[in-house]
């Protein structure tokens, strides 16, 4: 299914098209303009436990992002309490919006880890930890 097939919602940050998202939420550190080294910009400023998503349910807060050719992947964890704690987006540009759709949220922070690398092409494998 392509990204145009799948339906989209509003958000609460004029410049952000949502999808696989159905409440209305704000990225406060969106760019207000979608410009050609937007997600260069935007990914900077996605620093680890900065603010990336919230709306009057919960927030979310960057553990980790990664640029990935034209697009930008973020791994959050939430900062209230959630039924599952760690979630995975994906960010690209569509015309003059920013399209955050969001890929799935997990309840342990190694399945989240693991998509991760999976959309931005890292090596999960086996961690050092695991023979220690």
């Amino acid at each position: 299914m392509s990204l145009s097939d799948e339906p989209q919602y509003a958000s609460l940050t004029p410049t952000v098209v949502q999808i696989r998202w159905k409440v209305p939420t704000e990225f406060p550190a969106c760019p207000e303009i979608v410009s050609e080294h937007a997600l260069e910009e935007y990914a900077a400023r996605l620093t680890f436990g900065s603010v990336f998503a919230q709306n009057g349910y919960n927030r979310s807060l960057v553990v980790n992002s990664c640029l990935t050719g034209d697009s930008l992947v973020v791994l959050t964890r939430f900062g209230d309490e959630a039924v599952k704690d760690w979630a995975v987006a994906h960010v690209s540009i569509k015309g003059r919006f920013f399209c955050h759709r969001s890929e799935a949220t997990f309840f342990e922070l190694q399945g989240a880890l693991k998509h991760f690398c999976e959309l931005t092409g890292q090596e999960y494998g086996d961690p050092i930890d695991d023979y220690c």
